[in-house]
């Protein structure tokens, strides 16, 4: 088994309170700490998942399709690891932090069975709910996912009201208290709370503030005598920092939704850290707790051996996201399941779309920090498909067209399969099932929309607007509300179609997709009168329908969304005060 790296020695948080001395004493506690090991110490591996989006097969590097030459993770492979790693270790735990739902054709054909299927078959432990597992509303979350798992689905800030709460009444639970050889590890689940404007929960579902929740159910734990506690969820890595620093008794907290790479070392893959694995986030009382997200998408599986005092203090923590390559062999029982369903999906997935010639970018570091080419192929076909006949005032009575970049769900690699692109390759960048609609809306609303695309940019969110008949000049250095220093729109009432500047008080239409014109991702500005609102073709339809007129596609990065000199300095500035906080830490 690939020996993981190490990360830093971490000190829990006595159960008592601390000394007002304890942040003066934190690094010497350390030391104490990794000198001597207390004679009741019960070590802990924590295996762990977030983000797989329907990844069942092994994927490329960048997570879509790969070739045979350059495959990673998949359940077949994840299954051989974590019973490589079953055998070895004496107290494991298999963990997942949501989003299991929606991604590829997997999921869109079986809807959550296959979910059920491989967790089943791999034995997880526990699960918290994304958001995504509320795509195809509660029914669609309730069966097949909540009525046929064998472990339990964990969210504590989540409360059913009206008709539905007798409906899951059991099937999600906000704690679990299992027993993990001689000792009681409680895992407490939560989600999200921006899940209303991110998927489809419904009107009866409240999601309620993590921390608030998380603490209720911490202290009712403590009281029943667990001294072990697992913070598990889909809030993303601000959040898990924030759950880490602010809930008193949470020993470990293992996150997800912002496809956070963490890493002690230097990284196997093409992924950036954004941290050291585990992060250690200092607590208000002073001590240290681990915080860890695997990426996503299946291509890691998180592997955190932490270490507990008698007490149930945290004495040490380490570990690395282990990077599931081609050299691990797959599970040879789990693959024949694999094979076996995908018979299903042989005539409904191998469809011929076109070709590209050129990598179709939709990565998550593409698309939800620059202009991505992908995004431009999504928005140009949006529009094309929406052309109608000239009048003498208009060429066409639309130009312009938004997607939010997470939307965006999957690179098609013009390499792989002789660039041919299939129906299964178009679902996984578009698998949500929405349609692109038109909207009648002010330019000051569409201003507002633009501010929103960057009001927190650079943490891997998925607002940031890719476009077509719209340039945008962003300046990240100025403050939230007024980055937008230039945002000129393709005229329609013209013969030579040209960029203007956007006016505020003139009405434009604007295609965008079901998602943002129902207020998704916070674009409640977008939402606006129904009366302006008509509903569109569905999303895979009209790119799949555009390729094929195109038969070849080849869309480039244009400078739609462009980044001002104050925003470089900005970065360059983050970067810098980043890498002298890290030599700091280091050398202190």
């Amino acid at each position: 088994m690939e020996t993981p790296r190490r990360g830093r020695g971490a000190q829990g948080c006595p159960r008592s309170a601390p000394s007002p001395m304890r942040r003066l004493l934190v690094g010497a506690v350390w030391f104490c700490a990794a000198l001597s090991v207390a004679a009741g110490s019960f070590e802990l591996t924590i295996l762990h998942t977030n983000d797989v989006h329907a990844r069942v097969e092994q994927t490329s590097r960048d997570s879509g399709k790969c070739t045979g030459q350059d495959c990673y993770g998949g359940v077949a492979r994840r299954a051989a690891k974590i019973r490589e790693i079953r055998a070895t270790h004496r107290n494991v735990l298999l963990l997942d932090a949501g989003d299991q739902y929606q991604g590829t054709i997997w999921f869109s054909y079986f809807k959550g069975r296959e979910v059920v299927q491989f967790m089943n078959s791999l034995r997880y432990d526990a699960m918290a709910l994304g958001n995504h597992e509320f795509d195809n509303g509660l029914d669609g979350l309730l069966d097949p996912l909540l009525k046929h798992v064998n472990f339990p689905i964990l969210s504590a800030n989540i409360k059913p009201k009206g008709p539905v709460a007798s409906n899951i009444s059991g099937y999600i639970l906000p704690y679990k208290i299992i027993n993990v050889g001689s000792e009681k590890v409680g895992i407490i689940g939560y989600t999200t709370k921006e899940t209303p404007v991110l998927s489809n929960p419904g009107p009866y579902l409240e999601f309620r503030d993590e921390v608030e929740e998380l603490q209720k159910h911490a202290n009712k734990l403590t009281t029943l005598g667990v001294n072990k506690i697992i913070a598990l969820g889909h809030s993303g890595f601000k959040e898990d920092r924030r759950i880490a620093q602010k809930v008193k008794g949470i020993d470990v907290v293992i996150g997800g939704h912002t496809n956070t790479f963490l890493y002690t070392g230097s990284p196997p893959s093409n992924e950036v850290a954004a941290g050291n694995y585990p992060f250690m986030e200092l607590t208000d009382d002073g001590c240290q707790v681990p915080v860890v997200q695997a990426y996503a998408f299946g291509k890691y599986l998180g592997y955190l051996n932490v270490e507990f005092d008698d007490k149930g203090n945290v004495i040490n923590a380490s570990g690395n996201p282990i990077l599931l390559t081609k050299d691990i062999p797959e599970d040879p029982a789990v693959k024949a399941e694999v094979n076996k369903m995908k018979v299903q999906l042989q005539n409904y997935s191998s469809q011929e779309i076109g070709k590209t010639i050129v990598y179709l970018n939709g990565t998550t570091h593409a698309c939800r920090f620059h202009e991505c080419n992908l995004g431009n192929l999504i928005c140009d076909a949006v529009v094309y498909n929406n052309l109608r006949h000239p009048d003498d005032n208009q060429w066409n009575h639309v130009s312009m067209c938004i997607l939010n970049g997470g939307g965006i769900r999957s690179p098609i690699d013009e390499q792989a399969n002789n660039g041919i692109i299939t129906l299964e390759e178009l679902i996984a960048v578009l698998p949500f099932g929405g349609t692109f609609d038109l909207l009648e809306i002010k330019g000051s609303a569409l201003k507002q929309a633009f501010e929103h695309s960057v009001h927190r940019h650079g943490q891997g969110t998925g607002e940031l607007l890719q476009v077509s008949g719209i340039k945008v000049v962003y300046d990240l250095s100025r403050k939230t509300g007024s980055r937008v220093i230039s945002l000129n729109v393709l005229c329609t009432e013209c013969r030579v179609p040209t960029y203007v500047p956007l006016e505020m008080k003139k009405s434009y239409k604007v295609l965008l997709s079901s998602f943002l014109a129902t207020g998704g991702d916070g674009y409640y500005m977008l939402k606006g009168d129904s009366s302006n609102h008509s509903s569109g073709d569905l999303d895979i339809s009209i790119v799949g329908d555009y390729i094929k007129r195109m038969g070849k596609v080849f869309p480039a990065v244009e400078g739609r969304l462009m980044f001002s000199a104050g925003t470089l300095f900005r970065e360059n500035l983050v970067l810098t005060w980043g890498l002298c906080i890290s030599l700091l830490y280091f050398i202190l």
